[in-house]
């Protein structure tokens, strides 16, 4: 049966995977069962698209902005703060807003590039990030302290395991599939530290574009290999089923803050999949936020 994401009210906290490079049909070639049982218990679909270019900074640039590439800045693969044409409402603002904190976790950077990526993350609008690891169980290690103690909000976790063999051997080979399965095992992991039976926590598995489709060890095309995603919602009351068709990674920002109860700013490019009547309460604006407006 396929449905927007019916979901039940009272999630205070938004668990973000991203599965760098992940292809769809990679999920079942390589036997990924953790991500496979993840869908089966939630809302999910294997079609979905994402943003043009697909590459990773301007994938992360609309995830975290809810606008497209051509609002936000980010069109290359060049990471650095964008001039962005027009207004911007990354969604760690939005939650600021609500008194509602954000973290993220990324794997190890270079120290030369650590500034720019601190700033970059400042500008969006986390509060916490940690670039910690190496590959997706590790940066999964630098998160579980966050993991226990952030109980409302946001927590972003990016594992480049795929993405990186991907770019290294071509993706579909034998090295792409092992780091895949590197990444299942580290989802399957993440799944014991949290407790999907918990109506308040939503965990939403996706990827940042595919690959392999024009160019075997590269993503940045319009191919279908290399433009279509995996997304999965699961947890918080969701009900099992299959996503709308035609669902893009810019529903997704617009969905995080529908979870929290909070309204989809204007310059957003998606829509929430989350059905009005079944929104959460919106949050009360912290006493400092509302002295301040």
């Amino acid at each position: 049966m396929t449905e927007q994401l019916i979901i039940s009210s009272g999630v205070r906290r938004v668990i973000v995977v991203v599965l760098d490079g992940l292809r769809p049909d990679a999920i079942t070639r390589f036997g990924l069962q953790n991500i496979l049982r993840l869908a089966r218990n939630g809302a999910s679909t294997f079609d979905a698209r994402t943003v043009s270019p697909s590459v990773t900074a301007a994938a992360m640039g609309s995830l975290l902005t809810g606008a497209a590439p051509s609002h936000h800045g980010l069109e290359s693969e060049r990471f650095h703060i964008p001039r962005a044409k027009g207004a911007l409402h990354p969604v760690a603002h939005e939650l600021a807003r609500c008194g509602m904190p954000s973290s993220g976790f990324m794997a190890h950077v270079p120290w030369l590039i650590r500034p720019l990526a601190r700033r970059i993350a400042r500008t969006l609008g986390l509060t916490t990030v940690r670039f910690r690891g190496n590959n997706a169980t590790q940066v999964l290690e630098a998160a579980r302290t966050q993991l226990r103690i952030q109980d409302t909000g946001l927590i972003l976790l990016h594992w480049a395991d795929a993405d990186r063999a991907g770019h290294e051997h071509g993706w579909m080979s034998d090295a792409y599939g092992q780091a895949a399965v590197a990444m299942d095992r580290a989802l399957g992991q993440l799944m014991r530290v949290v407790d999907l039976s918990d109506r308040s926590t939503v965990m939403i598995a996706l990827a940042d574009h595919g690959g392999g489709g024009r160019a075997l060890r590269h993503h940045n095309s319009d191919h279908p290999a290399d433009r279509t995603i995996p997304v999965i919602f699961a947890g918080g009351g969701v009900r099992p089923g299959t996503l709308p068709a035609g669902i893009s990674l810019l529903d997704v920002p617009a969905t995080i803050l529908a979870l929290l109860g909070i309204p989809r700013p204007a310059s957003y490019a998606g829509q929430s999949l989350v059905p009005r009547g079944m929104m959460a309460s919106p949050p009360a604006v912290p006493l400092a936020a509302a002295s301040a407006a």
